[in-house]
């Protein structure tokens, strides 16, 4: 690898760059690479041109399967990478892992990592509608891996699910995004924002914060967290129940506003997308996940390396976070009766807490931290170069 090598990250959200990736680009700007993230304009746009990142906007249509919108984006694409002869693409999340790889491959760019990131609500039910989106979903995974030189799966259920689709030789399995143990740490916090936030949210010192953080997806469990908060405020009056993450109007699984309006009060609060995560994990005694599926729940992985104990669901993606019994609970999906055991069992126990808080640190510094799972992604990309150039 004698000449600067190119990379690109396509996604359809600048989000998911800056907020889950930024550490893989310092990483590869480190050993030399020259990086370039390809997404629609956003509102993280600004913040990766300030980390010296290459911002290139392209246009897509979020969720929509038209195939004249797809061939608009696959052209799009294709035009930049033709332009800036990338030596390797990664791509993210469905609609970039099917677009990016075609357009790539169109413009012969011989290396194409996907990242298959979860399988979400398509994968999570049998409606007939689930059943019809998976058929097409199917379809245009089994294209797009096709192209690809190697497929990244944060699970092996994931893996499990897709393997028919395509050559399982291609598979590398990367548990999650990895994260900065530094920053998400209990004395990396700013206090003073943490006592506003106690002041805003009315937190008394005895009451006990149960979080969940997730887009308002019902697949995300949020009908049962709600429902399993409304059981346990009928036994305890010390109880703070807190709703972080944005709701997604565009999305056909979106949680309706009006929903979450009606069954928030005074104890069960709906916060909205925040940039305080630090500090509403700071102040939360029980961090709660009860999503039907994930890849790796990076919200989990922050609530453990902020020291926090964890109740989630035995699903892909959330059990790989969980020693059921060590670090938290593990309950079935869309049990809301032994969601809210597991949660009163940690509400009744504080010594429990901070011995499963602990133990969720140690677990997320020995296998979910920045050092692993960058430098399992450097590797992965340094043997593709290498191999490409000893082939030309």
């Amino acid at each position: 690898m004698n000449k600067l090598k190119k990379i690109a990250f396509i996604s359809h959200f600048d989000g998911n760059i800056y907020l889950f990736r930024l550490s893989w680009i310092k990483a590869l700007k480190d050993e030399g690479f020259e990086v370039y993230v390809l997404v629609p304009e956003g509102r993280y746009c600004e913040k990766l041109k300030k980390e010296k990142v290459k911002v290139i906007n392209y246009k897509i249509k979020r969720g929509s399967l038209n195939p004249i919108n797809a061939l608009a984006t696959v052209c799009n694409l294709y035009k930049i990478m033709k332009q800036e002869k990338f030596d390797l693409v990664q791509t993210f999340t469905l609609q970039p892992n099917v677009y990016g790889t075609i357009a790539a491959w169109l413009a012969g760019v011989p290396t194409v990592v996907n990242l298959v990131e979860g399988l979400g609500y398509v994968y999570t039910g049998n409606s007939f509608k689930q059943k019809i989106l998976r058929a097409i979903f199917n379809i245009l995974i089994s294209l797009s891996f096709k192209k690809a030189k190697k497929i990244i799966f944060l699970n092996s259920d994931d893996l499990n699910t897709l393997g028919n689709l395509f050559n399982r030789n291609k598979a590398v399995i990367i548990r999650g995004t990895g994260i900065n143990t530094e920053y998400y740490s209990l004395s990396n916090v700013d206090l003073k924002q943490v006592e506003k936030l106690r002041n805003e949210l009315k937190i008394k010192g005895d009451d006990i914060v149960i979080t969940i953080i997730a887009r308002l997806y019902w697949s995300k469990g949020i009908r049962e967290f709600i429902q399993s908060a409304k059981l346990l405020l009928n036994k305890y009056s010390n109880l703070k129940f807190l709703i972080v993450g944005p709701i997604d109007k565009g999305n056909p699984e979106a949680v309706p506003e009006n929903f979450i309006k009606e069954n928030t009060n005074q104890f069960l609060k709906f916060l909205g997308e925040r940039d305080d995560i630090k500090e509403i994990l700071f102040l939360t005694d029980i961090y709660v996940l009860s999503s039907y599926r994930e890849g790796i729940p990076r919200t989990i992985l922050e609530a453990m390396s902020m020291k926090k104990p964890i109740v989630t669901t035995n699903a892909p993606g959330c059990k790989e976070t969980v020693e059921d019994g060590h670090n938290g609970f593990l309950v079935p999906i869309k049990d809301v009766k032994k969601l809210a055991e597991a949660v009163e069992t940690l509400i009744k126990d504080e010594s429990l807490r901070n011995k499963m808080g602990y133990a969720s640190r140690e677990k997320v510094k020995k296998e979910f931290s920045d050092e692993i799972v960058v430098n399992k992604v450097l590797k992965l990309y340094k043997d593709f170069l290498f191999e490409k150039d000893n082939a030309s």
